[in-house]
């Protein structure tokens, strides 16, 4: 099962490979999240001026805010792509008839989602990692990434580099752990549909829904698989200027409620596409 699982991985690998899609997306993330931080200040600097005020410059805003502020600029486009890459990655083989010939051969249907969900995955991975590693040279370039320091009481540091660093790769997990129940969704909606346009529609309605009942009530949205997509680089942020009390929220605990959130989400919806799947006939001469 491992090798054939390692063969399909590659397969679907290279198939990513070949989408225009991919490749297309990965500049717009680096340039988005790259160029946010300049865009940030021209915004400001514009807003002050409408309002007949002189341009000035946040006293509490610094490179790590400029950082997570281009992260959250680009999240936008990697949880729209994700979702396409997953939502159309069954419903367009079986739409065409590919996946007919792939069942032709010694695999199992839940290993060819298994490397569909790890191919996926691990290129929204690479995704988010651009979209931070862009961020990170934008803010050095127009802030600097320094100790975070109180304007009024420069010495002692509040946070030093190191602790903020590990704070933005913590957030970054977190990201990534939250981008697999995304990935999930999107493979549920795929396997539900045989139009890969309507699979992806239906799972970037699932978003926006998920997405606003998230933000009208709190206390739901914590438990919901979009939280944890936000949630880490917002804390971060509001840890680099200074807010007091979300220190806590990267801590251990929290930390384990928000991964464990996570991941019973993308073993829920993936679940449920194995098993969507398992009994679909896909192949038009039944399951």
């Amino acid at each position: 099962m491992t090798s054939r699982l390692g063969r399909l991985l590659r397969i679907e690998a290279r198939k990513l490979r070949a989408r225009r899609l991919t490749l297309a997306a990965l500049v717009a993330v680096a340039a988005v999240a790259l160029l946010a931080p300049w865009a940030r200040g021209v915004l400001d600097a514009a807003a002050a001026l409408a309002r007949g005020e002189a341009p000035r410059a946040d006293s509490w805003a610094n490179g790590w805010t400029a950082l997570c502020g281009g992260v959250r600029a680009a999240r936008l486009l990697v949880v729209l792509v994700v979702l396409v890459l997953s939502a159309s990655c069954v419903a367009e083989e079986t739409s065409g008839g590919t996946l007919q010939a792939l069942l032709a051969r010694p695999v199992r249907r839940l290993e060819i989602l298994a490397a569909k969900a790890l191919a996926v995955w691990g290129y929204a991975a690479l995704l988010l990692g651009v979209a931070v590693a862009a961020a990170a040279v934008g803010a050095e370039l127009t802030a600097g990434l320094y100790d975070v320091v109180d304007p009024l009481h420069p010495v002692p540091s509040r946070y030093t580099f190191g602790e903020m660093a590990d704070y933005v790769l913590l957030a970054a997990a977190l990201t990534g752990v939250a981008l697999g129940a995304l990935v999930a969704l999107g493979l549920a909606c795929s396997v539900l549909l045989d139009h890969p346009g309507h699979a992806t529609g239906l799972a970037v309605g699932v978003f926006l829904v998920a997405s606003a009942a998230g933000g009208v009530e709190q206390d739901l949205g914590q438990w919901l698989f979009v939280h944890p997509l936000s949630a880490p680089f917002d804390v971060v942020a509001n840890i680099a200027e200074q807010y007091t009390g979300f220190v806590g929220q990267l801590k251990a605990p929290a930390v384990a409620r928000v991964a464990a959130t996570s991941t019973a989400w993308a073993l829920a919806l993936a679940g449920a596409a194995g098993a969507v799947l398992q009994r679909r006939d896909v192949t038009g001469r039944g399951a």
